[in-house]
């Protein structure tokens, strides 16, 4: 590689700045119940056949009749939904048999697992620490609900585990279950036989922030995914990885909030409130691999061309007192607001047209949302999903208790809805009295107490045919599992990968590297064979026949296929394995897609020497304008920057470019890169300096708790949030800024530069370090150079406004 090429890159000099930077300073219920320990169905055998077990209830839903809004025997909710021509909605399961569904894994063999929150809200009357401190009961259950004949409704039930405190995940393995209990992660176990879980052990006790007592702000998800993890969504999520003698916990930059996804190419989607899908555009989890640059560019983007929703009825939503805002003048939601469980459709039902479109539930609209155009260009790093319906909406329902919570692709390919069917739905931690008022008038609060409601439904495609019949996988031997894993539908590719990955059948990998290099079969295909050799255990498939494998896969024609094949060549690049670095040091010169450059760069960044440091330098000319190239590129500088200095001082001069760093010439998203280095050669004490520099990366961490009204950058959404980017706000007076986020801000103009009336809801559940750490974070990045923000500021602005219960005004933080 010719040195003398790098001259022309343009980004030489933002690198050239970092570098010289470092080394410059370097309950009450209306009916009966049964108990969260006892079975609906205690005797499964009188289930089938139709019987009604002892300790059962048949629930009478004329005692609710009068209600103005009354909740609906299932049948009758059922006639009610709307949905697009030739689709048409089926029940499966429905109270008694699951109440209050929050999420589910559907097994190999075809059975659901229902994590059922029984606790959640028991009570809508009382604050936000009286209802929390009665959520925090062992009711959960996770129960196993099964259709035996095949007709396409439950008609066995069984408590698989019980005694849980607001369970909101859970994964099926081979030889266990993971379920989510935030702030801890367990594997459970049935080594009886019986069906229920008699064993079980911690994974993972952060799952989650152990002081966050927040419901609406824990761990959710666990998916295995594409690159054989186990991934969760929101904040401090953990994504783990089972292993012989094992497991591997790590952090990554979890997607938030409700709800976790993989499309074809394995990449993770998400909702969050307002934002109907994010994901990370870029490769992700190479934040942290240098201690001054966090990954800013390309995750958590949303990807929804619009939020804006046209539901055909009005519904009680937090904030319906904002016309114009958040709801039409007829009452309708104006754009999503508890948007959850984005899910891409990979199922062979619906037709081709469907399939990799993502559905997202708004429970708040009561409707369910598709979007379409992913995909449509894989070489490309940026994504759009569109809004394919002029006004309308896929699915709605004038039935204000369906709340779809959680979407799945099903065995028989069709798609399926968790409905936790209540009438409250917003935490007590964020309900305002707007839509409290609104409940209680339509009474929508009645009847109180949780563990009453819950339905799971299956959309189908109704000129189309269905298979009711399951594929028993588990009675299925390797070769039928690799057959699956080149399914049509989805659902038998992953559950397949994730078989064969557990299990590592020697017998099967011949099978699975011819499919690696067919070009008979689709890119995806390949892709998904490809991931689950390196699922393997390496005692089976050794990491030299992995590396073979992965090597022959740069030469894919598909561009997703060749950037996952550089990924899983990455351990090779740290242990300094020629052959790998030269095959990729050819790529570089060839290869032209930009998601797939990006991932090599970031992959080239696993470890040290001058021609790596070249190679990663030709892939940087060619973008010398995209942050998200800059930014990956800086994540792997660690511990080499006087090399790359050396590399870089015959052509500029370090003094130069730091002064350049205060004007216009530098583009003022890489100040934010530079401030933790900024902050190396300023006049603080070296005690401070740590501190500041602790609080910027934790404040990065808690950002996307904001983010999903703010942007990823601070930019704003028009019509949700201005922007913090130049607020006046932000900058000025720290107590000023500490109230704001203690007990929201109303009325006036949040940003006075670029301002829009809006209510920003109270954060008082943040802890003071919490809130310093975010604060300090928004008021030294974006350009802004405020001063840093101390827990003790907070405490003392916290003590001194005790028992506020309303937002604050300008006028009353303005001096």
């Amino acid at each position: 590689m010719d040195p003398m090429r790098i001259k022309r890159c343009p980004v030489s000099q933002h690198l050239f700045l970092f570098i010289a930077l470092i080394l410059s300073g370097c309950t009450r219920t209306d009916t009966a119940q049964p108990t969260s320990t006892t079975p609906l169905y205690a005797d499964s055998s009188l289930a089938e056949q139709g019987e009604q077990p002892a300790g059962t209830v048949k629930l009478d839903y004329s005692a609710w009749s009068g209600l103005v809004k009354p909740p609906l025997p299932p049948d009758e909710a059922l006639a009610r939904f709307h949905l697009e021509e030739g689709f048409e909605v089926e029940l499966v399961a429905s109270e008694p048999d699951v109440v209050d569904p929050v999420a589910m894994d559907i097994d190999r063999d075809g059975n659901f697992w229902v994590a059922e929150m029984i606790s959640y809200m028991p009570v809508w009357d009382r604050s936000d620490a009286e209802t929390s401190v009665r959520e925090r009961v062992p009711q959960g259950r996770i129960v196993v609900l099964s259709d035996s004949d095949a007709d396409g409704r439950v008609d066995r039930r069984r408590v698989f585990a019980d005694e849980l405190i607001l369970p909101r995940a859970i994964k099926v393995l081979d030889r266990g279950v993971l379920i989510a209990e935030p702030p801890r992660l367990w594997y459970y176990q049935d080594t009886t036989g019986d069906g229920i879980a008699d064993k079980k052990e911690v994974i993972s006790d952060r799952y989650g922030d152990p002081d966050v007592a927040n419901v609406e702000h824990m761990p959710n998800g666990l998916l295995w995914a594409m690159d054989n993890w186990i991934h969760s969504a929101d904040q401090g999520a953990v994504s783990v990885r089972p292993e012989e003698n094992g497991w591997k916990v790590r952090e990554i930059e979890a997607l938030p909030q409700w709800g976790i996804s993989q499309d074809d190419w394995g990449r993770l989607i998400a909702s969050q409130n307002s934002r109907a899908i994010t994901s990370h555009l870029v490769p992700y989890g190479y934040s942290g691999r240098h201690p001054d640059v966090q990954v800013t560019e390309g995750i958590y983007e949303s990807l929804a061309e619009s939020e804006i929703v046209w539901p055909p009825f009005a519904t009680g939503v937090n904030r319906g007192y904002r016309v114009g805002i958040q709801v039409r003048e007829d009452g309708t939601l104006l754009r999503m607001t508890a948007a959850s469980g984005a899910h891409a459709y990979r199922g062979d039902q619906f037709g081709e047209n469907f399939y990799g479109d993502i559905f997202v539930g708004e429970p708040a609209a009561n409707l369910v949302r598709r979007y379409t155009g992913l995909n449509e260009d894989p070489a490309a790093i940026d994504e759009t999903a569109l809004h394919p319906y002029e006004g309308r909406e896929f699915l709605t329902t004038p039935d204000e208790r369906f709340r779809p919570v959680n979407l799945y692709t099903g065995p028989d390919g069709a798609l399926y809805i968790i409905d936790m069917y209540r009438g409250i739905f917003q935490h007590a931690r964020y309900l305002t009295d707007h839509l409290r008022d609104y409940a209680v008038e339509h009474d929508l609060h009645l009847p109180s107490g949780p563990g009453q409601f819950g339905r799971i439904w299956r959309v189908v495609r109704s000129d189309r045919p269905i298979r009711r019949e399951r594929v028993r996988m588990s009675e299925r031997n390797p070769s039928e599992w690799s057959e699956l894993l080149v399914h049509a539908n989805g659902f038998y590719r992953d559950r397949a990968q994730q078989l064969l990955v557990e299990r590592s059948p020697a017998s099967e990998i011949s099978t699975l590297e011819a499919y690696t290099t067919s070009d008979e079969l689709e890119p995806t295909h390949r892709l998904q064979a490809l991931w689950t050799l390196e699922g393997y255990d390496r005692a089976i498939y050794p990491a030299s026949k992995l590396r073979m494998t992965a090597l022959e896969a740069l030469g894919d024609p598909h561009p997703r296929v060749r950037a996952a094949a550089i990924r899983i060549l990455e351990p090779a690049v740290q242990e300094g394995d020629e052959d790998v670095t030269e095959a990729l040091f050819r790529l570089v010169e060839s290869e032209r897609a930009p998601y797939t450059q990006l991932q090599l760069l970031a992959t080239l960044g696993a470890a040290h020497g001058e021609e790596l440091r070249l190679a990663r330098m030709e892939i940087l000319q060619q973008h010398p304008d995209d942050l998200r190239f800059h930014e990956m590129a800086l994540t792997g500088v660690a511990g080499e920057e006087a090399a790359w200095l050396d590399l870089l001082r015959e052509w500029f001069d370090p003094a130069e470019q730091i002064e350049k760093s205060e004007n216009e010439d530098v583009d003022p998203r890489w100040a934010t890169l530079y401030r933790p280095i900024l902050e190396r050669i300023s006049q603080t004490t070296g005690e401070q300096l740590a501190t500041d520099d602790r609080r910027m990366r934790e404040g990065a961490r808690l950002w996307p708790t904001c983010q999903a009204c703010h942007g990823s950058n601070g930019e704003g959404m028009a019509g949700a949030a201005p922007a913090l980017v130049g607020s006046d706000w932000v900058n000025g007076s720290p107590e000023a800024l500490i109230r704001i986020v203690l007990d929201g801000f109303s009325g006036g103009e949040w940003s006075r530069s670029e301002g829009s009336g809006n209510v920003m809801p109270a954060h008082r559940y943040l802890g003071d370090e919490e809130v310093a750490h975010l604060l300090t974070w928004m008021r030294q990045s974006w350009g802004h150079r405020a001063e840093p923000v101390s827990p003790e500021q907070v405490r003392e602005v916290r003590v001194a406004t005790e028992g506020r219960s309303r937002e604050w005004t300008p006028e009353e933080l303005t001096p």
